[in-house]
């Protein structure tokens, strides 16, 4: 495997003191759905557990699922909460913030399974995730070097999109203990995409445009 891993924040990191009702709101809703379906999870379920009045709640969190985007914002703060070695090739740079998100996903798998399935379940969770996952995408994109913005913006944000949810349903149901299966798939993801954009300038390769 080429791509190298520099040392991730570690998950207790990510979580971080949770302080604000959005925070507090966010960690009672992940911890319901590591053992509820996400679609059965209502609001008022999640201001109880996490001690706060619903009417309270409701003054920063208007939806259930507005909170993904609360997980997103917390997810792009680990990986880029250290910088990355810049005399590393992008494709290394891709690998190393994209297990950083993985290590910080690590405490909340069987939340994220739950996600994942009510996206199945129910259209509104993919809506309500779309807009996160392209911020998230162009945070990656512009942290390894390569320029979202452009005419070939959306396709590189979309071909990252893509990279990392096919590697979030390995990750979810990855039992090795250094998440083997995790990085071997998203490594070969991004040799593939380093193929598949060889005729793109300098979307993979150093010294981005």
């Amino acid at each position: 495997m080429s791509a190298k891993r520099a040392k991730s924040s570690p998950a207790a990191e990510t979580a971080g003191p949770a302080s604000s009702i959005e925070d507090r709101a966010l960690d009672a809703a992940l911890r319901l759905a590591a053992t509820r379906r996400w679609s059965d999870i209502a609001l008022a379920e999640i201001a109880a557990e996490a001690g706060i009045g619903l009417g309270d709640m409701l003054r920063e969190v208007r939806a259930k699922n507005a909170l993904l985007g609360a997980f997103a914002r917390r997810l792009d703060a680990a990986m880029l909460a250290q910088p990355v070695e810049t005399d590393s090739t992008v494709k290394d740079r891709l690998f190393d913030l994209l297990m950083r998100r993985f290590d910080a996903l690590g405490p909340y798998r069987d939340a994220v399974q739950s996600i994942l399935d009510g996206m199945m379940r129910d259209p509104a969770v993919t809506l309500c995730l779309g807009p996160s996952l392209v911020h998230s995408m162009r945070y990656l994109a512009e942290a390894a070097g390569i320029n979202p913005a452009g005419l070939l913006g959306p396709i590189k944000i979309n071909a990252l999109a893509s990279v990392y949810i096919c590697t979030l349903r390995v990750w979810v149901k990855d039992d090795s203990a250094d998440a083997a299966k995790t990085m071997a798939h998203l490594d070969k993801q991004l040799g593939r995409l380093e193929g598949w954009t060889s005729s793109i300038p300098a979307f993979l390769k150093k010294s981005a445009a």
